[in-house]
């Protein structure tokens, strides 16, 4: 396996460093490799693997996915998509911009064959869960409508990954190259290539039941980080994202994340007018705190309201509004780590910029605990009149891999 990475369009980042934090009830759940099936022969398990997580992955059957996808391909493209596990370019090959704008790591979908192309998205619906395939699917469908617009002035994503010059972002948010990007504001890359043939598969580490490895898919507004360590599974940093929120390609309707906006708007309106005010956000966004380019530090001064101080209604809202994002993945792991946030609410706040309103483009909700970490961001369109958004989960315990 070569070690390669590509260039990016994007400014150096930083990966903040990971924290060790309990489990509470949910326990700590050490990876054990003794735990995978006696019929596999095992690989020696490094020591960056020895992690603790939630548990519950579905490891065996997204290597066997993974082991499927790579058995299509020839050793010039096997080169292309495996990577070391701790390459640098697994940190720099995702973005809310299209490719080309910014270069994606791995092999495009559009430059394989039809049967490489199924046996891709087979790794992703793997590691998925139904509902979570699905909303990856329909995010490049609407990538599909935006290359269907014809005469557009700017067929670029104009948002930026980080709060803006023109804005003013809390204390402590990243303000060094936070115009975004190529571009800048309104900028993002006109004549940039939208559809869903531009979306991109790596592997960083050898797929397998017992070592570490990363699935890394995405393209425009989809970026998914999905990495395993035997049992245990981490999909940190994962962003979807959409532009419009809902649009008919094929005379069938679709309307991405539409389970998001409505978990989302249901949790910081279920507010009092009191909790509103003290949940406000210093500052105003025009996007992700933590997006693309920008992987830490989290703040170390959490803003909103404690989830723990919410009447049991109001915090069944948030664990819906957090669901919706922790269901992405696969079915079982998600139920363990869903139980792992939830058991952290006494040290978990939610809080809001802008509005709480989902037609409004100001619009901005965090959720922020001592592992998990939402952002929702309305903005206005880029490629259309309609309000966009971004979205962003990641687990502080858990980006990009354990530490």
């Amino acid at each position: 396996m070569s070690s390669h990475t590509r260039p990016v369009l994007r400014r150096p980042v930083v990966l903040a460093a990971c924290l060790s934090i309990a489990l509470g009830t949910v326990g700590c759940l050490a990876f054990d490799p003794g735990s995978a099936s006696a019929t596999v022969a095992k690989q020696a398990v490094p020591a960056s693997a020895a992690r603790t997580g939630a548990g519950g992955a579905n490891t065996a059957e997204v290597v066997k996915a993974a082991n499927a996808f790579l058995a299509t391909l020839s050793d010039e493209q096997k080169d292309a998509v495996l990577y070391d596990f701790d390459d640098e370019a697994k940190k720099t090959g995702w973005s809310n911009f299209p490719t080309p704008v910014v270069e994606r790591n791995g092999l495009k979908l559009g430059d394989l064959t039809d049967a490489q192309d199924a046996a891709a998205m087979q790794v992703m619906e793997a590691a998925l869960s139904k509902q979570g395939y699905e909303e990856l699917v329909e995010i490049r469908k609407a990538d599909d409508y935006l290359a269907s617009l014809s005469d557009s002035e700017d067929t670029g994503d104009g948002a930026s990954a980080s709060p803006t010059a023109t804005r003013t972002p809390p204390s402590g948010a990243p303000t060094d190259g936070a115009t975004g990007g190529p571009g800048g504001p309104g900028g993002g890359g006109g004549g940039a290539n939208f559809g869903s043939e531009w979306y991109y598969l790596s592997f960083f580490g050898q797929p397998s039941r017992t070592g570490e490895f990363t699935v890394q898919y995405g393209g425009h507004h989809a970026a998914y980080n999905i990495t395993y360590a035997g049992s245990n599974v981490t999909m940190s940093p994962t962003l979807t994202a959409v532009e419009p929120e809902e649009f008919i390609l094929d005379d069938k309707a679709y309307a991405p994340l539409a389970d998001k906006r409505a978990a989302t708007i249901g949790a910081v309106q279920s507010l009092t007018a009191d909790e509103l005010a003290a949940a406000e956000i210093d500052g105003s966004f025009d996007d992700l705190y933590l997006g693309p380019g920008n992987d830490g530090p989290f703040p170390t001064e959490p803003e909103g309201v404690l989830v723990s101080s919410l009447t049991k209604k109001q915090q069944a809202k948030v664990t819906a509004m957090l669901r919706t994002w922790v269901d992405d993945l696969d079915e079982k792991a998600a139920a363990r780590l869903l139980a792992k946030y939830v058991a952290e609410y006494d040290e978990t706040y939610i809080g809001w910029s802008g509005g709480t309103t989902i037609d409004n483009d100001q619009t901005y909700v965090r959720l922020d605990g001592p592992s998990a970490w939402i952002e929702f961001s309305n903005q206005p369109g880029a490629s259309t009149d309609e309000i966009h958004q971004h979205t962003i989960f990641r687990d502080e315990t858990s980006d990009y891999g354990w530490e």
